[in-house]
């Protein structure tokens, strides 16, 4: 089992009314988006550092991260079993995914749920299904802001914390761990980690709407270092349509999968291709909206 985690931080709320508050805000994340699965407390079939990781079998992140030959041992298998050709893909996309389950999971906890929870390597445990991180356990709740988000009402606050917590406190050490364990390209890494934070906002924008794009933006301002530079947000306009997207400056390697499929953001496609393609997707959209409507 995992270090103890730590509920000392000033202002927030731990325990039991933590608990209570995070699990109404993640039953409000799970109704909106049923694909992001999370539960409150220690969760069972914990492995012990060094075992195989699993399908289904938690691990807490602490001591996957404070174990470098166990990081690279699941690094790889994850890989193996995606078909990836080598352990930087491998190592690519594993951190892609485990980025993406806990940067999403914490901001969709707070705009759908009115919840902000501490997400640091010691407070959380990850299970894997088909080879990809898919469940995140909260294993100590806690809480570092509460009150639910309403458009116009800010939430730089907010944005700050997520930021200090979230990436400082988990992503950098998931980004260090990982160059540890694995030989890979420590701008990928952190490419991988801003187009995960993008996709985390724009899946909110998509829900409640354009007032969620100056948090977003607010998000890259306050960023590290290693997060700037990597990409930008983009809005396009069709009609009275508009979609915004991300585009990054780096790949993170997933069409080296067997497929050979490019992601739609993806560095190695023109950006005037893939603003074609952007325009495309909302005169499909106005098409199909027009024709339903007939």
């Amino acid at each position: 089992m995992g270090r103890s985690p730590s509920n000392s931080a000033p202002g927030t709320t731990s325990g039991a009314e933590a608990s209570k508050r995070l699990g109404a805000a993640l039953a409000a994340v799970a109704e909106a988006l049923p694909y992001l699965r999370a539960i409150t407390g220690e969760p069972t079939d914990v492995l012990r550092p060094g075992e195989e990781v699993g399908d289904g079998r938690w691990f807490c992140c602490d001591e996957l991260l404070g174990g470098p030959s166990w990081l690279g041992a699941v690094v790889r298998d994850s890989g193996r079993r995606l078909g990836a050709p080598g352990g930087a893909v491998a190592a690519s996309l594993f951190v892609q995914g485990y980025a993406y389950r806990a940067l999403t999971l914490a901001l969709s906890c707070f705009f759908l749920g009115g919840v902000l929870p501490g997400s640091r390597p010691e407070e959380m445990a990850m299970a894997l299904s088909k080879g990809r991180p898919a469940s995140v356990a909260y294993r100590a709740p806690r809480a570092l802001a509460t009150g639910e988000w309403r458009p116009g009402d800010g939430g730089e606050e907010v944005v700050a914390a997520f930021v200090d917590d979230a990436v400082e406190g988990h992503m950098r050490p998931l980004v260090t761990a990982t160059l540890s364990s694995v030989r890979v390209g420590r701008r990928l890494l952190w490419g991988n980690i801003a187009a995960s934070a993008a996709v985390a906002f724009r899946t909110m924008e998509g829900l409640l709407g354009a007032e969620v794009k100056p948090l977003g933006e607010r998000f890259f301002a306050l960023a590290p270092a290693e997060l700037q530079g990597l990409g930008n947000f983009a809005t396009v306009e069709h009609g009275d349509r508009s979609a915004w997207y991300w585009e990054r400056r780096n790949c993170c390697l997933y069409d080296r999968l067997p497929g050979n499929v490019r992601c739609t953001d993806c560095s190695k496609t023109s950006p005037e291709e893939r603003r074609a393609a952007y325009q495309m997707a909302l005169e499909r959209a106005a098409l199909e909206s027009d024709g339903s409507a007939g």
